[in-house]
């Protein structure tokens, strides 16, 4: 099987290679990995340990529709050139990238891009799909809702939300809001990342809600988080969870935290399910190519 690999947020292929080399072992040579460096040079990450000289990357200078755009038209270009792959890991930010060109990619094509997928520890998934919430969102930046964005994300900015799509929206916005303490010194310079408009609604990240969107991954997916990961990144690996297919999905947690396991029988565990999962994909695409 061939398997695209893809990092997290300020960190590299070899740091993704060190994570995931107990895995890259305990499935032997059946597995092929190929790995992909993000394009945008940026900080160190959260829990990238300091004895780790870089250089470290991103995949994306931020989540406005555009800039997801460009993030997956780099993927296509590279699986296009390097593939096809049978199954994708994602770690983090490279989960969430994973996440979104899947998404996209079913939105344009019936069938999935790859057999399965791993998410290790996904954050908050963002669309490059424009009209994704556009009403909301522009109701939003209207001057109606002036007090919504005067009182976000501290105040009682839920009041003047009437509709249960923008609180729902607003709630999570708001969970996705205070991860971003951890990322100063990791974004790229000049870069912003206006979750209000302040450019207007073209420029606001499509951020995914299983409440708001009707699809979900038709892949199976093997998730994994740690117990003591941050609890807004927890929350967003469980929102992850939701835009995909309970009946064909194996959930993981382990002792760390925004981490990939380490521990032996963490990956016995998992490997076992990224084995069933791989199988179930390959009977899957079978079907579909008859």
């Amino acid at each position: 099987m061939k398997i695209l690999a893809l990092h997290g947020l300020g960190s590299s292929t070899w740091m993704l290679q060190q994570q995931l080399a107990p895995f890259v072992r305990e499935l032997g040579t059946s597995c092929e990995f190929t790995f992909l460096d993000g394009a945008i040079a940026c900080g160190r990450g959260p829990g990238v340990p300091d004895w780790v000289s870089g250089p470290f990357y991103s995949y994306t200078t931020g989540f406005s529709p555009l800039e997801m755009r460009e993030a997956l038209d780099r993927l296509e270009d590279f699986i296009q050139e390097r593939g096809p792959f049978d199954g994708v890991f994602g770690f983090s930010l490279g989960a969430a990238l994973a996440i979104s060109y899947i998404l996209d990619h079913q939105r344009k094509d019936a069938l999935a891009p790859f057999s399965f997928a791993v998410f290790f520890s996904p954050i908050f998934v963002t669309l490059p799909d424009e009209s994704y919430c556009q009403g909301l969102l522009q109701r939003w930046v209207d001057d109606d809702h002036m007090q919504f964005r005067s009182e976000f994300p501290d105040g009682e900015f839920m009041s003047p939300l009437k509709d249960s799509t923008e609180r729902t929206l607003a709630e999570y916005l708001k969970v996705v809001q205070l991860m971003q303490s951890m990322w100063v010194g990791i974004i790229p310079p000049k870069t912003t990342i206006d979750f209000l408009g302040g450019d207007g609604v073209a420029e606001i990240p499509r951020l995914v809600h299983p409440d708001l969107l009707r699809g979900r991954i038709k892949i199976p997916t093997v998730h994994i988080t740690g117990r003591k990961d941050s609890p807004c990144i927890g929350q967003q690996s469980r929102i992850a969870q939701k835009l995909c297919l309970a009946s064909i999905m194996r959930v993981h947690e382990h002792d760390g935290g925004h981490d990939v396991p380490y521990k032996k029988s963490d990956i016995n565990n998992i490997v076992s399910s990224i084995r069933e999962m791989a199988k179930e994909g390959e009977y899957i695409r079978d079907i579909y190519e008859l």
